[in-house]
């Protein structure tokens, strides 16, 4: 046995099929070595001699990686050319949170819709300009179905297909359907559609920095930022919940660029049962 190109072990069989090919022989067994690791792809029996099979290359975005299979790639092959990335890589089907809020969702006493949240009051006394509406972690959004009712385009974006299949078919009743899109994604990772601008983005209940750093740079000039979330003074009533699920000091307010936005309205409230915190603000017109 003697180590093949790599600097590994190859075996007869390799060594017989590199030793046909240079002599012009028909070979009969692969290229690919006996000692392939589990989870390689398997050759290609189709390829011309001496040739190495298609591999597809997985196209990493945020902490999901997208396989895009090569041309002449068998179909299984792109089930092997999933890669793990720096975070958490699995389909979307079984991300975690999705199964979280679906089962919610679906459960006996099943989560309505929360009606119209006072952050939307805030923004529409504010006033922003003509121009479609952008909302992240929308659920059951009795806002989203309203401002579409007005005549706004809205793009509503949620993990829980449980959320936005009951969104649709309540758009669709309502004769909105044509104006309100519905997109199921991981909002950690999934990306605004690229050169859109939106009069309004908007976000209640839900908290990640990852989002807010991309929600901004697509408020069009003169139109409105709005956010929603817990305080860390909401952990004297869940000592439990994740901390980072909450707004730091400041937050989300100072992660907003001081030289493109200007805060309109700010305030914490204590609930009884938690504490949240509402801003708005302003995209500075260029």
């Amino acid at each position: 046995m003697r180590p093949g190109r790599c600097g590994r072990a190859w075996t007869a069989t390799c060594c017989r099929r590199r030793s046909a090919s240079r002599s012009g022989r028909a070979a009969t067994s692969s290229w690919w070595p006996r000692n392939t690791r589990r989870g390689r792809i398997p050759p290609n029996r189709s390829r011309p001699v001496g040739s190495r099979p298609a591999i597809s290359r997985p196209t990493e975005i945020g902490q999901w990686a997208v396989v895009q299979p090569s041309a002449g790639q068998p179909a299984i092959g792109s089930l092997f050319a999933l890669k793990n990335t720096k975070a958490r890589t699995q389909r979307l089907e079984d991300h975690p949170d999705r199964l979280k809020w679906n089962a919610r969702y679906l459960a006996p006493k099943r989560l309505a819709p929360r009606g119209f949240c006072p952050l939307y009051n805030r923004a529409e006394i504010l006033g922003y300009p003509e121009g479609p509406v952008l909302e992240l972690a929308c659920g059951l959004s009795d806002q989203a179905l309203a401002l579409a009712t007005d005549g706004r385009d809205v793009l509503a974006v949620d993990i829980s297909n449980v959320a936005l299949d009951r969104l649709r078919t309540e758009a669709a009743k309502r004769g909105i359907g044509s104006r309100l899109t519905c997109l199921e994604a991981d909002l950690v990772s999934w990306r605004p559609p690229a050169g859109r601008k939106f009069a309004l983005v908007i976000c209640v209940m839900y908290w990640e920095e990852a989002a807010l750093d991309y929600a901004w740079p697509v408020v069009a000039d003169g139109g409105l930022i709005a956010w929603q979330g817990f305080t860390l003074d909401h952990l004297r009533y869940r000592p439990a919940q994740n901390p980072d699920w909450c707004f730091k000091e400041g937050e989300p307010a100072s992660r907003l660029p001081a030289d493109r936005f200007t805060v309109l309205h700010e305030e914490d409230v204590d609930e009884g049962h938690r504490v949240i915190r509402r801003m708005v603000a302003r995209r500075n017109r260029s």
